[in-house]
């Protein structure tokens, strides 16, 4: 199931249940919020980055975007298709039109997959979204490769 609705008109938040609920169990979900900051969309994941976010992510960025941020620090876990969600269409629009996506402080569980895929040095992360956001574009990461 999925919400989404007007976030203090700064953009769009959705958040999906991704299971149903069970007696006395918490509902794991995720929510996935969108802004605009200036020429940047902003996207903040906060719960389980998985195969269930992946088209949600991309419904809510939308085609014209070429400049984008995934706060990932709020994640819990990310699988190869959450990995997908960051490095996929949407990575590779924003890099043909001269653009550039970039990571801000990617959780524990985030930087390992990160790390285990070989992505750690494709995708620019920075320490807060200020600095992502402010960073020339072609500018690495204020992150050390091991993370901390």
């Amino acid at each position: 199931m999925m919400s989404a609705e007007p976030v203090n008109g700064r953009g769009v938040a959705a958040v999906v249940d991704l299971w149903a609920r069970r007696a006395s169990e918490a509902v794991p979900s995720v929510a996935v919020r969108v802004h605009r900051s200036g020429s940047w969309t902003v996207v903040e994941v906060e719960g389980e980055m998985d195969v269930q976010v992946v088209a949600l992510v991309a419904d809510l960025v939308g085609v014209d975007t070429t400049r984008v941020v995934f706060d990932l620090q709020r994640v819990t876990f990310m699988d190869a298709a959450g990995l997908s969600a960051v490095g996929g269409s949407i990575r590779h629009r924003a890099m043909g039109a001269g653009g550039s996506v970039r990571l801000v402080a990617p959780s524990r569980s985030a930087r390992r997959l990160l790390m285990l895929a070989g992505c750690a040095r494709v995708f620019p992360a920075f320490d807060s979204l200020e600095e992502a956001m402010s960073a020339p574009l072609g500018t690495g990461s204020t992150r050390s490769a091991r993370g901390r």
